[in-house]
């Protein structure tokens, strides 16, 4: 069964700290997460799944009148995210999911060592790269006489998009090189 990346995001949010289902669905409303619904109908049937895995326990929160419950990652959760931090990079998640490449990105520090955070970015550097270089390729097949088409123009915005990313990866890959030497 495919995990979602919301269900890691919750994951990396609960290992942070231990956090009732309110407590997540404000995080998503209310920071750059909010691109994950904060809805209850996708929060709570999330952390349900979580629990079925039991990749989350859940207590209830210590001086509450309600009912709230607190979830707390498991040893299997706390492993389960830590194998998805580490999966390698590959050129699919460049093109098809770099939002979740970006959010593992996020939930490295406190979960792998900075040594695998490094290597992550290198892997994230090299094929982001090479999935640029395939792109200046096919622009420079473009007909001239297109080059001032809609199509043309969502294509190079396209382009300069994933080249900003690159440049944004190697800053922070030569960052953490930095501090790594």
């Amino acid at each position: 069964m495919k995990r979602s990346s919301l269900e890691y995001a919750l994951l990396g949010l609960l290992r942070q700290k231990p956090q009732s289902g309110y407590d997540l669905r404000k995080a998503f409303a209310s920071t750059p997460l909010r691109h994950f619904s904060d809805s209850p109908g996708s929060i709570y049937p999330a952390l349900r799944r979580l629990q079925v895995r039991q990749w989350v326990s859940a207590a209830a929160e210590n001086g509450s009148r309600r009912r709230r419950q607190e979830f707390i990652v498991t040893s299997a959760g706390a492993r389960a995210l830590v194998a998805w931090l580490r999966q390698p990079v590959t050129r699919d998640d460049v093109i098809w999911r770099l939002d979740e490449l970006v959010l593992r990105f996020a939930f490295l520090d406190g979960n792998v060592d900075r040594p695998d955070s490094l290597r992550f970015l290198e892997e994230f550097e090299q094929d982001l790269a090479g999935y640029v270089h395939e792109l200046r390729q096919f622009e420079k097949d473009f007909d001239p006489q297109h080059r001032s088409t809609t199509g043309y123009m969502a294509f190079k915005h396209g382009v300069d998009s994933y080249q900003n990313e690159l440049q944004w990866v190697r800053h922070v890959r030569k960052e953490f090189a930095e501090v790594l030497s």
